[in-house]
């Protein structure tokens, strides 16, 4: 069980994305414990997206001219296209992922193709001609469910490929128990693997920063009910916020997070909220920077709205950052929080989720506190990474 492996991530979010994705997460700790890995960023433009990754710090003169960096043990690869010339591009790319595993990658190790990208154009060509000897399918998502996808043929089609997919993993992981369950139909090798939180950046967070008011929260008065994460609108409710703001006009509500579909900002004008004086937005701020700001949280909120996204197989991963953190959070009522009832406070009217953000107020207490940190303990990126390496190895003959 000492035996190592090679991956090659094929992955749908940037290794440099800001919120230091699940992705990210996993595959840092697969190079921290030795396994060799290459990260497929998703394909750049050449144009404005790349001009904004330089203009953040990610790329420089030498990563464009070489397409690669080395960053925590991993080798972040970064397709680049100057047209949209998919199949050619897919073939080229592969060739380039074949070249870079035989620099990076070590010959002794077995290799796991570990795909998370299902919307990967040309998915079928990089199957075929990037070398492996195990594929792995992780979901992470209902991807059917994204906004991009409003008819049904278009639903249908990414449906069929995420089924063909499945059917020829070698093994499926899924992060819902909803996944799972659709997922287990074309493939009986899938299994859960829950989204968890990053328990050492986020426990103690209150202690640790309770006497460091971050500038951006130094005039914003308790009680403060906040929000970490993406503001897109598929999933985020602004309605929702705006009403519990407008009923609890004693309490200051804060959000962080730009938009992550458009990698932008936001606006309280965007999301519709202006003019609602205990309504804060503060904006994007760096992950590793967010336990400094939630250390000041009274209340954790997630308002996800309820559709074919959430419903189908959306697991917030911020979750279990507020549970380390042990903060009382309120959410709507998705699937998965059910798991959870007894250290959450799940809301399935607006009426109810106000009643419970002064609920979870008035019950804080240290008992509860231990309960959702102990919770926490029990689902970190540690715990995940160990499960699925375990599950990887009794299955790569």
């Amino acid at each position: 069980m000492e035996s190592k492996f090679n991956v090659i991530c094929f992955s749908n979010q940037l290794w440099d994305y800001p919120n230091w994705t699940n992705k990210r997460q996993v595959m840092y700790r697969l190079g921290e414990q030795g396994h060799r890995v290459i990260f497929v960023d998703p394909t750049i433009n050449f144009g404005k997206v790349l001009l904004t990754q330089f203009k953040k710090g990610f790329f420089n003169l030498k990563r464009l001219i070489l397409g690669y960096k080395i960053d925590e043990n991993v080798l972040v690869f970064t397709p680049i296209r100057f047209l949209l010339l998919e199949k050619f591009y897919a073939k080229f790319f592969s060739k380039k992922i074949n070249d870079l595993a035989k620099f990076h990658l070590n010959p002794e190790y077995k290799t796991v193709m570990w795909v998370y990208d299902v919307e990967l154009p040309e998915l079928e060509i990089y199957l075929d001609n990037v070398n492996r000897d195990f594929l792995l399918y992780d979901c992470v998502d209902y991807y059917a469910g994204f906004p991009r996808y409003q008819s049904k043929e278009e639903k249908e089609k990414i449906l069929t490929v995420e089924k063909n997919l499945t059917q020829r993993a070698d093994l499926v992981f899924a992060t819902a128990p909803g996944l799972v369950e659709r997922l287990k139909k074309y493939n009986s090798r899938t299994f859960y693997t829950p989204n968890v939180g990053d328990f050492e950046l986020f426990h103690n967070c209150v202690s640790k920063f309770k006497n460091q008011v971050p500038a951006k929260l130094e005039n914003i008065k308790h009680p403060i009910v906040g929000y970490i994460g993406a503001i897109d609108s598929y999933k985020f409710d602004y309605q929702l916020l705006k009403e519990a703001a407008l009923k609890c006009p004693d309490y200051s509500f804060v959000i962080i997070g730009g938009s992550g579909l458009k990698d932008a900002e936001g606006s309280l004008s965007e999301l519709g909220l202006e003019n609602i004086p205990n309504i804060y937005f503060l904006g994007t701020i760096p992950f590793v920077e967010t336990p400094k700001y939630m250390a000041h949280f009274d209340v954790d909120l997630i308002p996800y709205v309820l559709n074919d996204y959430t419903i189908g197989g959306c697991f917030p991963v911020k979750f279990f950052n507020s549970m380390a953190a042990g903060i009382p959070s309120v959410v709507t009522d998705m699937p998965v929080f059910t798991l959870y009832k007894d250290i959450t406070y799940i809301s399935k009217t607006y009426e109810e989720f106000i009643q419970n953000v002064r609920k979870a107020l008035e019950e804080n207490n240290d008992k509860k506190i231990i309960e959702r940190v102990s919770t926490a303990k029990q689902n970190t990126y540690e715990l995940k990474v160990a499960n699925m390496v375990g599950l990887i190895k009794s299955h790569l003959k």
